[in-house]
């Protein structure tokens, strides 16, 4: 041990960059920036309180007793003096987790255990909305706010509730008090637990940037009371006032033309600010009567009694009573503004009088609930924010704006299709059925009948079994492939069989059929339309850009084009308005519209500065209000199952449901369809499956392109949709290959299309193409 020792010195020794530092340090090279202490206290002193004032002055005697890290010790020593301080360090080491080592400075920080809040005590037991402006400086003028009432944070609900308590008393003796908090701007208690009660700690955080709301159980402040109080103490204090104005030694009267300088030098004594120029202008007979003392101007009218009039106590300002009345029994009406001349008429028995008065800068009113007009509209729009967010800044007002609006628009914008399909779907009320027996060269009669039956619910399954001529069923059970072909051959009708939609195969309107209105068809369609969205049908993508907003909006709030008319006599009527450039081209138009404008209704004469409004109004009767009543009993079937709801609320992502697309069906979307089921891979009927495969994605680039068999033909004979619905089929079609067979196979319900295995493409044409021509029914393919 000792020989290791040794070597370990040496090495240390032998080391000549350690000795010359050793060297540099003993000859005191670095000294020149060293500040000479003259105690080794002054020196520690100086090292941990840099910065100081008092760090270079220092002295014996302001060395603070640092008990905790300095032990005096007395040591021997050759001089008289003091003994020498010994500083015993803490060592300070980096070894262990990190939030050990932190954990003894953590600890010494300070921990709030008290806190402030603002505490609201309501006037009485009715108060549910939270008192804003006028009506918390009431309160705050009775003494019914403590602005900084100190809680503890580890105290109990009975120790908080006793605090509140004491702080209102005597006001709230006898009573029971309730802790509100607001919530927008009505007052709603706090939702705690069973286990919870409401002391220090968890008032400190439901309340971190509210204020506390406290309602007793009773009424203990009335503002009729304090107004009455107010103003019965005013009127006891004011009545002489009154009198000593109508001293004559103190009252000039004149006419208004003759106001002399004496007066108008006591008029300046008023400091008015401003004068009103929105004042009626004064005869030259009017007398006017300037009341120096009291700063008022009033006419010469006729006298008012004394017990109807009251003054406020505040200086140099008339308040008149809720009704007070002349001699002659008619009601006065006093105005006032802030430090404004404002002229008023006062009504007497005789006439009409002008009336001056003056008012300084308190308003003359006891309750809490008055305002000035001009500023009602702006309060009522502040009561919508918080009151805690509430600020003067109107860049701060239009941001919290800017950001409601576009929360909403966000969440409007985060609502997809799926989950709008899945609110519709979710009325669907699979524990009922709704049976409907339908004929295919007959389907809108058997609709028809089904839903007109008592016990009808559009919220109802849907079973569908279809019948030939005869009455012999199809033999198919419905699990959703009949309901699909149902609901597409009855939205095929609807559209262009029953008469009740014109125009273009994609872009229909209403048109009027009274027989159809007779036997609430348009009702009936828009349930069928309704019913097909949420049981799984495809959608009624048929209806006009036009149609699609006057169900959003309604038809008043729609313009309509002369383009938007489908009758093309009617429509080369109103060009032929729009196109005429003089009065005689006009009038020729005019007559030849002559029938229209009189069913219209259009009494206006038609000129060449109106004809452009006139031809606009006429299409807008022609396509909307002439289908009125039928747009709304359409309407009324669409309300079924939430769906008009969704159109209208959510009209971006509901728009897929009503109006085509322009894209057009394609070979890719109906071969991305499928899953392809093979046979194990390597084997012979897998390499003769791959060929049929290439053979079946020909056929559909033929059928995009040839009329032979379209590839709406081809979603009919496998899925009874003609058009893929907005969220696709469920359950994922799957195409499979047979061998039995030398034409395709098709399930509806399951969404199964199985095709069969040839040599030839030829040959694989022909068998497809007559199989799906000579399928109309099921268990016929």
């Amino acid at each position: 041990m000792s020989e290791s020792a040794r070597n370990l010195v040496a090495a240390i020794l032998s080391n000549d960059h350690l000795i010359n530092t050793l060297a540099n340090a003993c000859t005191g090279q670095n000294t020149g920036n060293r500040t000479q202490h003259r105690s080794t206290d002054e020196e520690m002193y100086s090292l941990f309180h840099r910065g100081r004032a008092n760090a270079v002055n220092f002295t014996a005697q302001d060395v603070p007793a640092h008990q905790a890290n300095i032990t005096e010790r007395n040591m021997p020593s050759t001089s008289q003096g003091p003994p020498t301080a010994i500083y015993n360090l803490r060592p300070f080491t980096r070894k262990g987790p990190r939030h050990k080592r932190f954990q003894a400075l953590g600890s010494l920080r300070p921990v709030a255990q008290s806190f402030t809040k603002e505490v609201i005590l309501l006037p009485d037991h009715t108060s549910t909305h939270v008192p804003r402006r006028a009506k918390k400086a009431w309160l705050f003028e009775n003494g019914h706010i403590k602005s900084a009432l100190e809680f503890g944070c580890d105290w109990d609900a009975d120790k908080v509730m006793q605090t509140i308590t004491s702080a209102f008393q005597p006001v709230v003796e006898g009573c029971r008090l309730q802790i509100l908090m607001s919530c927008h701007n009505k007052l709603v208690e706090p939702s705690l637990t069973s286990k919870q009660t409401l002391g220090g700690d968890l008032l400190k955080k439901l309340f971190h940037q509210k204020s506390i709301y406290v309602r007793p159980d009773k009424v203990i402040l009335s503002e009729e009371k304090e107004s009455s109080c107010s103003d019965e103490d005013s009127s006891n204090t004011n009545k002489n006032d009154f009198k000593e104005t109508l001293d004559p030694d103190k009252c000039v009267i004149g006419s208004v033309p003759d106001i002399s300088k004496e007066v108008v030098s006591a008029i300046s004594t008023v400091e008015v600010q401003c004068l009103s120029s929105n004042t009626p202008s004064i005869s030259g007979g009017d007398e006017v009567i300037w009341c120096i003392d009291t700063k008022d101007i009033c006419t010469n009218a006729p006298p008012i009694s004394a017990d109807n009039l009251t003054m406020s106590s505040v200086a140099a300002a008339i308040t008149i009573d809720e009704t007070p009345t002349l001699s002659s029994g008619t009601s006065v009406i006093s105005s006032g503004y802030t430090n404004i001349f404002s002229i008023g008429p006062t009504i007497s028995g005789t006439g009409h009088t002008p009336c001056f008065s003056a008012s300084n800068t308190s308003e003359a009113s006891h309750s809490p609930t008055q305002t000035n007009a001009p500023s009602t509209t702006y309060s009522t729009y502040l009561d919508l924010f918080e009151e805690e967010y509430l600020s003067d800044d109107a860049d701060l007002q239009e941001a919290i704006s800017r950001s409601l609006e576009s929360s909403t628009n966000e969440s409007d914008s985060r609502m997809t299709l799926e989950r709008i399909m899945e609110q519709i779907g979710s009325r669907v009320n699979n524990d009922s059925i709704v049976r409907f027996n339908i004929i295919r060269r007959n389907v809108w009669d058997g609709t028809s009948r089904a839903m007109g039956r008592s016990n009808f619910s559009p919220e109802k399954k849907v079973d569908v079994k279809f019948t030939d001529d005869y009455g012999t069923s199809e033999g198919a059970v419905d699990n959703g492939g009949p309901t699909r072909e149902f609901f597409r051959l009855c939205l095929h009708e609807i559209k262009d069989k029953i008469g009740i939609f014109e125009g273009p195969s994609n872009a229909k309107v209403l048109t009027c059929n009274s027989k159809a209105m007779k036997d609430n068809a348009y009702f009936y369609a828009g349930q069928i339309m309704a019913m097909s969205i949420a049981h799984g049908g495809q959608s009624p993508c048929f209806l006009s850009e036009l149609m699609y907003e006057c169900l959003q909006k309604g038809p008043d709030n729609v313009k309509v084009k002369t383009e938007d008319i489908t009758d093309e006599e009617t429509k080369s009527q109103l060009q032929s308005i729009l196109q005429a450039q003089t009065d005689s081209q006009l009038q020729d138009a005019v007559e030849q519209a002559a029938s229209l404008i009189s069913l219209a209704g259009h009494n206006v004469r038609i000129t060449l500065e109106n004809k452009q409004e006139t031809a606009l109004d006429l299409a807008h009767w022609y396509v909307l209000q002439r289908t009125r009543a039928p747009f709304e009993r359409f309407r009324d079937g669409l309300t079924s199952l939430g769906v008009l709801d969704a159109l209208q609320n959510y009209p971006v992502q509901s728009k897929c449901l009503f109006v085509k697309a322009e894209k057009a069906l394609t070979a890719n979307d109906v071969e991305n369809l499928f899953q392809i089921i093979h046979s194990e891979r390597g084997s012979n009927a897998f390499q003769a499956e791959c060929r049929t495969l290439a053979f079946w994605q020909d056929y559909l680039q033929d059928a995009e392109i040839e009329n032979n068999v379209s590839l709406e033909d081809v979603l009919v004979f496998f899925t009874g949709c003609d058009s893929i619905p907005a969220l696709g089929f469920s359950p994922k079609p799957r195409l499979e290959f047979i061998t039995c067979s030398r034409f395709p196979v098709a399930n509806t319900c399951e969404n199964i299309l199985r095709i069969p295995v040839h040599a030839v493409y030829t040959a694989f044409r022909s068998d497809m193409d007559f199989a799906i021509r000579n399928s109309p029914g099921f268990g016929r393919a």
